[in-house]
């Protein structure tokens, strides 16, 4: 069975973007504004899902996302930066003085059309909207959806005295998409006009197991999926979609149908699609060139494209659910191989666990039980040890146990001469005949310093001279062992 995620993705390709999609967002630049110094959206798929913890920008993104387009008619909506960040005695610096937006649109001749958004201080607005390519924008923030009950509206207030002026079957796509998504059967699904006292309104009523019952006896879930379904099977095509959040109140199987939804109405209506979200379920159903997380570090934030499902989590968890367990000999592979980790890809690093298992021999028993459970397990050796890519087996670079590989290395040796004044050669021939596992012990016995900390001090000295080669080459296949 073909995958819908390939077909998204192959509308997408360059030669095929403009016809299916028309003048669509392929980047935007935020600087300036709330927590974002200077973010660089690239996007690389028709549906783009932005996760990562609460206060990193997400909804900031969606917002700006929403004011990239000048209005298609008279009936339609066109969004400001306004409508969303504004200033004042609570917030007086919602956004820089020189903050500014750069939207990227795809053109027919396979270039892209930049238009900059600026302040105008003295005129205190927002320039350069005219610039912008008209399109159609529909966004569902939050309060986008709230069930009949809550609301409390005339259809409530007075649900005996209203009267029903028509009734019509809202199209059978729509009942069979939210069905789907639900994993629910309606006989129908009706879109019905209602008054009382002059006010007029419209109302959603399904018949279920042969009972009828209107949106005002819906939970928010299914009110809220109905309501974005037909919206979306109804917009204009080639339209921009924003949804904060789509997969709230939603059971994990409906929000991973809800991410196969996304994807088929972007095949059937070319919309392009903006989401934020928390989901596991959302992000494994959508294809990887849609997910980006934007990570919050210590110098500013990170947007990492691409990322796994498994480690979207594990970021998200604050690392209790791990993307990937890898098995090492002892502590210096497993300093080593975080040493490794922390220059390649810090957030990597975040979301993996290294365990400290044994010899060879252990760690293919190990590795072997591990994946009976389902656990996404890999290992890495010492470097004298062999591969096995296949089974996930890795080692540590070079050719000796990393022991020998730290105490060995030019630059170690100068380290610990110059800054914990050791004679590394005359302590190698003393230790020539004991067993590599006890150097590092003795060694810092005779200092005397903290084990650990010693070998930690020199891996960081010895990963630093790693080429960017040896390090993709073990970093690599790691991140090749987590699937989703």
């Amino acid at each position: 069975m073909t995958d819908q995620r390939n077909v998204l993705q192959n509308l997408f390709l360059e030669e095929n973007r403009y016809t299916n999609f028309g003048s669509l967002l392929t980047f935007f630049i935020v600087m300036g504004f709330r927590c974002h110094a200077t973010t660089i959206i690239e996007i690389e798929s028709p549906i783009t899902a932005f996760c990562g913890l609460n206060g990193t920008g997400k909804s900031t993104l969606l917002q700006l996302a929403a004011s990239a387009y000048r209005k298609t008619n008279e009936e339609s909506h066109r969004y400001y930066i306004k409508d969303f960040i504004v200033s004042g005695t609570l917030d007086p610096t919602p956004f820089l003085p020189d903050a500014s937006v750069v939207y990227g649109y795809w053109q027919e001749n396979r270039t892209v059309k930049k238009v900059i958004i600026t302040r105008s201080d003295p005129e205190k607005r927002w320039q350069g909207y005219k610039r912008q390519p008209s399109r159609y924008v529909y966004f569902a923030g939050m309060g986008l959806y709230l069930p009949k009950i809550e609301v409390r509206d005339f259809v409530v207030r007075n649900a005996s005295k209203i009267t029903v002026t028509n009734t019509e079957p809202l199209p059978e796509r729509s009942k069979l998409c939210a069905c789907k998504i639900l994993g629910c059967s309606y006989e129908s699904m009706d879109a019905n006009t209602v008054g009382h006292a002059g006010r007029t309104g419209k109302v959603v009523t399904v018949m279920r197991s042969a009972k009828t019952y209107s949106e005002a006896n819906m939970g928010c879930g299914e009110g809220r999926v109905q309501h974005i379904v037909r919206v979306l099977e109804t917009i204009p095509e080639k339209s921009l979609v924003l949804l904060e959040e789509p997969e709230t109140s939603l059971h994990p199987s409906a929000q991973h149908e809800f991410g196969k939804y996304l994807i088929d109405v972007c095949i059937k209506r070319r919309h392009q699609i903006f989401i934020t979200t928390h989901s596991e379920y959302l992000l494994t159903a959508l294809p990887s060139s849609s997910r980006i997380y934007i990570d919050r570090t210590t110098s500013g934030l990170r947007l990492v494209n691409g990322i796994t499902t498994a480690q979207a989590i594990s970021l998200m968890s604050g690392g209790y659910d791990k993307a990937l367990h890898i098995l090492v000999e002892d502590k210096v592979a497993d300093i080593v191989l975080t040493e490794i980790l922390r220059k390649s890809d810090s957030t990597f690093l975040k979301t993996i666990k290294i365990h400290q298992i044994g010899d060879t021999r252990t760690i293919q028993s190990v590795m072997k039980a591990l994946k009976e459970t389902g656990l996404p397990v890999a290992a890495v050796r010492d470097g004298d040890k062999g591969e096995n890519r296949q089974e996930n087996m890795f080692k540590l670079p070079g050719n000796l146990p990393p022991e020998k590989e730290l105490l060995n290395c030019a630059e170690v040796k100068e380290f610990l001469l110059s800054d914990l004044k050791i004679d590394i050669d005359d302590f190698l021939v003393s230790v020539r005949d004991d067993d590599h596992g006890e150097w590092f012990k003795r060694l810092s016995e005779q200092i005397p310093i903290n084990e650990v900390a010693l070998i930690q001090q020199t891996a960081k000295v010895y990963v630093g001279t790693l080429s960017e080669n040896e390090v993709d080459a073990l970093v690599q296949p790691l991140k090749a062992a987590i699937h989703i």
